[in-house]
Protein backbone atom coordinates (compact mmCIF):
# COMPACT_ATOMS: atom_id res chain seq x y z
CA UNK A 1 0.00 0.00 0.00
CA UNK A 2 1.37 3.22 -1.20
CA UNK A 3 1.48 6.03 1.86
CA UNK A 4 -0.35 9.19 2.09
CA UNK A 5 1.94 11.39 3.63
CA UNK A 6 -0.01 14.22 6.07
CA UNK A 7 -0.72 17.47 4.82
CA UNK A 8 2.03 20.43 5.55
CA UNK A 9 0.70 21.96 8.87
CA UNK A 10 -2.23 19.57 9.81
CA UNK A 11 -2.70 18.81 13.43
CA UNK A 12 -4.97 15.85 14.69
CA UNK A 13 -8.65 17.56 15.12
CA UNK A 14 -10.80 16.92 17.78
CA UNK A 15 -14.55 15.22 17.56
CA UNK A 16 -16.94 17.62 15.98
CA UNK A 17 -20.00 16.04 17.64
CA UNK A 18 -19.51 14.71 21.07
CA UNK A 19 -22.55 12.80 22.30
CA UNK A 20 -24.47 15.13 24.31
CA UNK A 21 -23.86 13.12 28.15
CA UNK A 22 -20.15 12.91 28.30
CA UNK A 23 -18.96 15.27 31.13
CA UNK A 24 -18.11 18.75 31.02
CA UNK A 25 -19.03 21.82 32.32
CA UNK A 26 -21.21 23.27 30.74
CA UNK A 27 -22.22 20.75 28.42
CA UNK A 28 -21.53 21.81 24.81
CA UNK A 29 -21.03 20.27 21.39
CA UNK A 30 -19.99 21.74 17.89
CA UNK A 31 -21.69 19.52 15.45
CA UNK A 32 -21.44 19.69 11.88
CA UNK A 33 -20.32 22.98 12.02
CA UNK A 34 -23.69 24.09 14.04
CA UNK A 35 -22.23 26.60 16.99
CA UNK A 36 -22.42 25.70 20.78
CA UNK A 37 -25.49 24.32 22.38
CA UNK A 38 -25.93 23.04 25.57
CA UNK A 39 -27.39 19.99 26.85
CA UNK A 40 -31.09 20.01 28.83
CA UNK A 41 -30.29 18.37 31.64
CA UNK A 42 -33.00 15.87 31.83
CA UNK A 43 -32.97 12.11 32.66
CA UNK A 44 -32.84 11.45 29.09
CA UNK A 45 -29.99 14.01 28.88
CA UNK A 46 -31.47 15.58 25.87
CA UNK A 47 -29.46 17.52 23.42
CA UNK A 48 -31.86 20.56 22.16
CA UNK A 49 -30.17 24.04 21.46
CA UNK A 50 -30.58 26.94 23.98
CA UNK A 51 -30.53 30.07 22.21
CA UNK A 52 -28.90 28.90 19.03
CA UNK A 53 -27.29 31.12 16.72
CA UNK A 54 -29.48 32.36 13.72
CA UNK A 55 -26.92 31.58 11.32
CA UNK A 56 -24.33 29.35 12.72
CA UNK A 57 -20.71 28.92 11.03
CA UNK A 58 -18.43 25.85 11.03
CA UNK A 59 -15.66 25.76 13.92
CA UNK A 60 -11.95 27.01 13.25
CA UNK A 61 -9.84 24.67 11.46
CA UNK A 62 -6.29 25.72 10.78
CA UNK A 63 -6.81 29.55 11.13
CA UNK A 64 -9.67 28.98 8.62
CA UNK A 65 -13.46 29.71 9.12
CA UNK A 66 -15.64 29.15 6.46
CA UNK A 67 -19.20 31.65 6.30
CA UNK A 68 -22.61 29.93 6.07
CA UNK A 69 -23.77 29.88 2.10
CA UNK A 70 -26.03 32.94 1.44
CA UNK A 71 -29.61 32.48 1.03
CA UNK A 72 -29.32 33.54 -2.48
CA UNK A 73 -26.40 30.93 -3.66
CA UNK A 74 -26.97 27.21 -4.72
CA UNK A 75 -26.75 24.81 -2.09
CA UNK A 76 -23.16 22.80 -3.36
CA UNK A 77 -24.47 19.03 -3.20
CA UNK A 78 -21.21 16.39 -3.58
CA UNK A 79 -23.29 13.32 -4.44
CA UNK A 80 -21.56 10.07 -4.09
CA UNK A 81 -23.21 7.37 -6.54
CA UNK A 82 -22.75 3.54 -7.06
CA UNK A 83 -23.20 0.21 -5.66
CA UNK A 84 -24.06 -0.28 -1.57
CA UNK A 85 -20.91 -2.14 0.15
CA UNK A 86 -18.46 -0.15 -2.49
CA UNK A 87 -16.34 1.84 0.74
CA UNK A 88 -19.21 4.79 0.45
CA UNK A 89 -19.19 5.59 4.43
CA UNK A 90 -15.87 5.79 4.19
CA UNK A 91 -15.20 7.81 1.24
CA UNK A 92 -18.41 10.23 2.66
CA UNK A 93 -16.82 10.41 6.20
CA UNK A 94 -13.55 11.76 5.51
CA UNK A 95 -14.86 14.13 2.88
CA UNK A 96 -17.24 15.23 5.31
CA UNK A 97 -14.39 15.65 7.97
CA UNK A 98 -12.40 17.96 5.82
CA UNK A 99 -12.57 21.75 6.09
CA UNK A 100 -15.95 23.44 4.63
CA UNK A 101 -17.97 20.05 4.18
CA UNK A 102 -20.91 18.40 6.24
CA UNK A 103 -21.80 14.33 5.76
CA UNK A 104 -25.52 13.58 6.49
CA UNK A 105 -24.68 10.30 5.00
CA UNK A 106 -27.29 8.41 2.65
CA UNK A 107 -30.18 10.75 2.82
CA UNK A 108 -32.86 8.58 0.80
CA UNK A 109 -33.35 7.03 3.75
CA UNK A 110 -34.23 10.32 6.31
CA UNK A 111 -37.64 9.15 6.22
CA UNK A 112 -37.25 6.10 7.55
CA UNK A 113 -34.75 5.40 9.31
CA UNK A 114 -34.59 9.13 11.03
CA UNK A 115 -38.06 11.01 11.07
CA UNK A 116 -40.25 7.54 11.11
CA UNK A 117 -37.87 5.29 13.33
CA UNK A 118 -35.77 7.51 15.37
CA UNK A 119 -32.91 5.01 14.62
CA UNK A 120 -29.41 6.37 15.62
CA UNK A 121 -27.45 9.29 13.80
CA UNK A 122 -23.98 9.18 13.47
CA UNK A 123 -22.54 11.19 16.19
CA UNK A 124 -24.82 8.47 18.44
CA UNK A 125 -27.84 9.86 19.65
CA UNK A 126 -30.94 8.66 18.72
CA UNK A 127 -32.49 11.20 15.50
CA UNK A 128 -34.81 13.21 17.81
CA UNK A 129 -32.49 13.63 20.39
CA UNK A 130 -29.76 14.70 18.09
CA UNK A 131 -29.70 18.51 18.31
CA UNK A 132 -28.50 18.51 14.65
CA UNK A 133 -31.57 17.07 13.00
CA UNK A 134 -33.87 18.59 15.27
CA UNK A 135 -32.47 22.38 14.37
CA UNK A 136 -32.80 21.31 10.48
CA UNK A 137 -36.24 20.01 11.08
CA UNK A 138 -36.86 23.60 12.42
CA UNK A 139 -35.06 25.35 9.57
CA UNK A 140 -37.05 23.47 6.94
CA UNK A 141 -40.53 22.42 8.37
CA UNK A 142 -40.74 23.97 11.54
CA UNK A 143 -39.89 21.16 13.06
CA UNK A 144 -40.53 17.53 11.90
CA UNK A 145 -44.00 16.89 13.28
CA UNK A 146 -45.20 19.08 10.55
CA UNK A 147 -44.45 16.67 8.00
CA UNK A 148 -46.01 13.17 7.53
CA UNK A 149 -42.94 10.43 7.88
CA UNK A 150 -45.11 7.72 6.26
CA UNK A 151 -46.45 9.69 3.36
CA UNK A 152 -43.24 11.12 2.48
CA UNK A 153 -41.53 7.52 2.62
CA UNK A 154 -44.19 6.46 0.27
CA UNK A 155 -43.71 9.15 -1.95
CA UNK A 156 -39.86 8.65 -2.34
CA UNK A 157 -40.79 4.92 -2.65
CA UNK A 158 -43.02 5.55 -5.75
CA UNK A 159 -40.71 7.87 -7.11
CA UNK A 160 -36.91 6.05 -6.45
CA UNK A 161 -37.25 2.46 -7.43
CA UNK A 162 -34.56 1.94 -10.19
CA UNK A 163 -37.23 0.86 -12.74
CA UNK A 164 -37.83 4.85 -13.03
CA UNK A 165 -34.25 6.01 -14.28
CA UNK A 166 -36.32 5.84 -18.10
CA UNK A 167 -38.48 7.98 -16.75
CA UNK A 168 -35.97 10.71 -15.23
CA UNK A 169 -33.94 10.12 -18.50
CA UNK A 170 -36.70 10.34 -21.40
CA UNK A 171 -38.11 13.72 -21.85
CA UNK A 172 -41.64 14.17 -21.71
CA UNK A 173 -43.10 12.79 -18.18
CA UNK A 174 -46.11 14.08 -17.57
CA UNK A 175 -49.31 12.87 -15.19
CA UNK A 176 -48.98 11.54 -11.46
CA UNK A 177 -45.29 10.78 -11.64
CA UNK A 178 -44.52 14.12 -12.63
CA UNK A 179 -46.36 15.30 -9.79
CA UNK A 180 -44.45 13.24 -7.37
CA UNK A 181 -41.21 13.79 -8.42
CA UNK A 182 -42.16 17.03 -8.26
CA UNK A 183 -43.67 17.39 -4.45
CA UNK A 184 -40.48 15.42 -3.62
CA UNK A 185 -37.95 17.31 -4.77
CA UNK A 186 -39.66 20.59 -3.48
CA UNK A 187 -39.89 18.97 0.30
CA UNK A 188 -36.14 17.57 -0.37
CA UNK A 189 -35.22 21.03 -1.33
CA UNK A 190 -36.38 22.40 1.70
CA UNK A 191 -34.19 19.43 3.85
CA UNK A 192 -31.01 20.38 1.94
CA UNK A 193 -32.06 24.41 2.62
CA UNK A 194 -32.01 23.06 6.40
CA UNK A 195 -28.77 21.41 6.40
CA UNK A 196 -27.18 24.28 4.66
CA UNK A 197 -28.62 26.66 7.12
CA UNK A 198 -27.70 25.02 9.82
CA UNK A 199 -24.20 23.64 9.26
CA UNK A 200 -22.90 26.23 7.65
CA UNK A 201 -21.01 24.14 5.17
CA UNK A 202 -20.88 25.46 1.70
CA UNK A 203 -20.77 21.57 0.54
CA UNK A 204 -22.89 18.55 1.74
CA UNK A 205 -21.95 15.52 0.93
CA UNK A 206 -25.21 12.75 0.77
CA UNK A 207 -23.87 9.28 -0.37
CA UNK A 208 -27.29 8.42 -1.19
CA UNK A 209 -25.66 6.07 -3.61
CA UNK A 210 -28.89 5.40 -5.90
CA UNK A 211 -29.05 6.80 -9.34
CA UNK A 212 -32.38 7.55 -9.06
CA UNK A 213 -31.68 9.95 -6.05
CA UNK A 214 -29.27 11.87 -8.10
CA UNK A 215 -31.72 12.13 -11.14
CA UNK A 216 -33.75 13.83 -8.55
CA UNK A 217 -31.63 16.03 -7.33
CA UNK A 218 -31.26 17.17 -11.06
CA UNK A 219 -34.75 18.22 -10.70
CA UNK A 220 -34.25 20.49 -7.09
CA UNK A 221 -34.10 23.91 -7.42
CA UNK A 222 -31.47 25.50 -6.17
CA UNK A 223 -29.39 22.47 -5.56
CA UNK A 224 -25.61 23.00 -7.65
CA UNK A 225 -25.16 19.14 -7.92
CA UNK A 226 -21.79 17.01 -8.67
CA UNK A 227 -21.84 13.57 -8.63
CA UNK A 228 -18.31 11.12 -7.45
CA UNK A 229 -18.90 7.76 -8.57
CA UNK A 230 -17.28 5.59 -6.78
CA UNK A 231 -16.57 2.10 -7.47
CA UNK A 232 -14.70 -1.34 -5.90
CA UNK A 233 -14.02 -4.18 -8.12
CA UNK A 234 -17.01 -6.86 -8.15
CA UNK A 235 -15.47 -9.62 -6.65
CA UNK A 236 -15.12 -7.64 -3.03
CA UNK A 237 -19.09 -6.24 -3.55
CA UNK A 238 -20.77 -9.40 -4.11
CA UNK A 239 -18.65 -11.09 -0.95
CA UNK A 240 -19.32 -8.19 0.92
CA UNK A 241 -23.33 -8.96 0.24
CA UNK A 242 -22.98 -12.23 1.13
CA UNK A 243 -21.36 -11.70 4.60
CA UNK A 244 -23.49 -12.27 7.39
CA UNK A 245 -22.97 -9.27 9.57
CA UNK A 246 -24.78 -7.74 13.00
CA UNK A 247 -25.16 -3.79 12.64
CA UNK A 248 -23.73 -2.43 16.00
CA UNK A 249 -25.74 1.07 15.06
CA UNK A 250 -29.36 -0.79 14.87
CA UNK A 251 -28.93 -3.20 18.05
CA UNK A 252 -27.54 -6.17 16.68
CA UNK A 253 -29.63 -6.18 13.49
CA UNK A 254 -28.15 -8.38 10.48
CA UNK A 255 -27.64 -6.73 7.41
CA UNK A 256 -28.84 -7.49 4.05
CA UNK A 257 -27.62 -9.62 1.85
CA UNK A 258 -28.04 -10.65 -1.81
CA UNK A 259 -27.26 -13.60 -4.27
CA UNK A 260 -24.39 -13.28 -6.31
CA UNK A 261 -26.62 -13.11 -9.40
CA UNK A 262 -28.37 -10.28 -7.99
CA UNK A 263 -25.50 -8.09 -6.93
CA UNK A 264 -23.28 -8.69 -10.25
CA UNK A 265 -25.92 -7.55 -12.20
CA UNK A 266 -26.90 -4.46 -9.99
CA UNK A 267 -23.11 -3.54 -9.88
CA UNK A 268 -23.18 -3.37 -13.39
CA UNK A 269 -26.59 -1.69 -13.47
CA UNK A 270 -26.05 0.89 -11.06
CA UNK A 271 -22.04 1.93 -12.36
CA UNK A 272 -23.56 2.63 -15.78
CA UNK A 273 -26.60 4.77 -14.83
CA UNK A 274 -24.30 6.73 -12.72
CA UNK A 275 -21.48 6.96 -15.33
CA UNK A 276 -24.42 8.27 -17.52
CA UNK A 277 -23.59 11.47 -16.01
CA UNK A 278 -20.59 12.03 -17.42
CA UNK A 279 -23.29 12.86 -20.84
CA UNK A 280 -25.17 15.75 -19.15
CA UNK A 281 -23.82 18.74 -17.56
CA UNK A 282 -23.83 17.39 -14.10
CA UNK A 283 -20.09 17.83 -13.47
CA UNK A 284 -18.76 13.84 -12.58
CA UNK A 285 -15.84 12.41 -11.80
CA UNK A 286 -14.74 8.88 -10.99
CA UNK A 287 -13.29 7.42 -7.74
CA UNK A 288 -12.13 4.35 -7.36
CA UNK A 289 -11.92 2.50 -4.05
CA UNK A 290 -8.89 0.83 -4.16
CA UNK A 291 -6.95 4.09 -5.21
CA UNK A 292 -8.90 5.96 -2.20
CA UNK A 293 -7.17 3.27 0.16
CA UNK A 294 -3.96 2.69 -1.24
CA UNK A 295 -3.36 6.81 -2.33
CA UNK A 296 -5.96 8.54 0.35
CA UNK A 297 -4.57 11.71 0.60
CA UNK A 298 -3.51 11.97 -2.96
CA UNK A 299 -7.34 10.85 -4.24
CA UNK A 300 -9.28 12.78 -1.27
CA UNK A 301 -7.96 15.89 -2.13
CA UNK A 302 -8.61 15.29 -6.14
CA UNK A 303 -12.28 14.73 -5.22
CA UNK A 304 -12.18 17.90 -2.43
CA UNK A 305 -11.03 20.30 -5.60
CA UNK A 306 -13.52 18.62 -7.85
CA UNK A 307 -15.80 19.92 -4.68
CA UNK A 308 -14.72 23.57 -4.75
CA UNK A 309 -13.25 22.89 -1.26
CA UNK A 310 -9.09 23.81 -0.48
CA UNK A 311 -7.93 19.95 -0.51
CA UNK A 312 -5.42 21.20 2.88
CA UNK A 313 -8.04 20.93 4.80
CA UNK A 314 -7.89 16.60 4.42
CA UNK A 315 -8.11 14.93 8.02
CA UNK A 316 -5.46 12.04 7.25
CA UNK A 317 -2.60 11.40 10.29
CA UNK A 318 -0.14 9.80 8.17
CA UNK A 319 0.41 6.26 6.79
CA UNK A 320 -2.72 4.98 5.76
CA UNK A 321 -4.38 6.01 8.99
CA UNK A 322 -7.80 8.86 9.09
CA UNK A 323 -9.02 10.99 12.32
CA UNK A 324 -12.32 10.49 11.96
CA UNK A 325 -15.05 12.44 13.50
CA UNK A 326 -18.36 12.28 15.10
CA UNK A 327 -20.67 13.54 12.30
CA UNK A 328 -24.47 13.55 11.73
CA UNK A 329 -25.35 11.03 9.05
CA UNK A 330 -28.70 9.74 9.38
CA UNK A 331 -27.83 6.30 7.35
CA UNK A 332 -24.71 4.16 6.22
CA UNK A 333 -22.48 1.60 7.35
CA UNK A 334 -22.56 0.53 10.60
CA UNK A 335 -18.58 1.99 11.05
CA UNK A 336 -20.80 5.64 10.44
CA UNK A 337 -20.75 5.77 14.73
CA UNK A 338 -16.66 5.18 14.76
CA UNK A 339 -14.58 8.01 15.62
CA UNK A 340 -11.04 8.69 16.02
CA UNK A 341 -7.97 6.89 14.30
CA UNK A 342 -9.22 4.44 11.58
CA UNK A 343 -6.29 2.34 9.46
CA UNK A 344 -7.24 2.52 5.79
CA UNK A 345 -6.92 -0.94 4.25
CA UNK A 346 -8.34 -2.44 1.43
CA UNK A 347 -10.74 -5.24 2.36
CA UNK A 348 -9.52 -7.93 0.64
CA UNK A 349 -11.11 -10.77 2.14
CA UNK A 350 -12.83 -12.03 -1.10
CA UNK A 351 -9.39 -13.84 -2.49
CA UNK A 352 -8.88 -16.32 0.19
CA UNK A 353 -12.69 -16.49 1.06
CA UNK A 354 -14.65 -16.46 -2.68
CA UNK A 355 -14.28 -20.04 -4.64
CA UNK A 356 -12.79 -20.49 -7.63
CA UNK A 357 -15.85 -21.38 -9.71
CA UNK A 358 -17.99 -17.90 -8.34
CA UNK A 359 -14.91 -15.57 -8.66
CA UNK A 360 -14.54 -16.97 -12.65
CA UNK A 361 -18.36 -16.30 -12.69
CA UNK A 362 -18.47 -13.47 -12.02
CA UNK A 363 -15.72 -12.09 -13.58
CA UNK A 364 -17.28 -13.75 -16.73
CA UNK A 365 -20.41 -11.62 -16.32
CA UNK A 366 -18.75 -8.01 -14.82
CA UNK A 367 -15.98 -8.11 -17.52
CA UNK A 368 -17.21 -5.29 -19.54
CA UNK A 369 -17.33 -3.40 -16.38
CA UNK A 370 -14.11 -4.78 -15.02
CA UNK A 371 -12.38 -3.65 -17.95
CA UNK A 372 -13.76 0.09 -18.09
CA UNK A 373 -13.11 1.10 -14.71
CA UNK A 374 -8.96 -0.31 -15.04
CA UNK A 375 -9.65 -4.07 -13.35
CA UNK A 376 -7.62 -6.95 -14.77
CA UNK A 377 -9.82 -9.89 -15.28
CA UNK A 378 -8.96 -12.41 -12.96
Amino acid sequence: MMSAAPTAGHEPRPPLAPRCDEPSSPKRFRSGGIGPYVGVDDPEHTCFPRNPPSRPSLPRHSGMTMAPTPPHQPIRILFVGGHGRSGSTLVSRALGAAEGAACVGELRYLWTQGVAKNQLCGCSRKFRRCAFWQEVGQAAFGGWRNVDAAEMAELHRSVMRIRHVPRYVLPGATGAFAQRVHRYAETMAAVYRGIAEVSGSPVIVDSSKFPTSALLLRRVSGIDLRIVQLVRGPHGVVHSWSRVVRRADKNGRLMATHSPAQTAAEWLAFNAAIESFRLTSTPWTLLRYEDFVAQPHRELSRVLEFAGLPSAGTPFLGDGTIDLPADHSVAGNPMRIRTGVVPLKADEEWRSAMRPARRRLITAFTAPGMLRYGYPLR
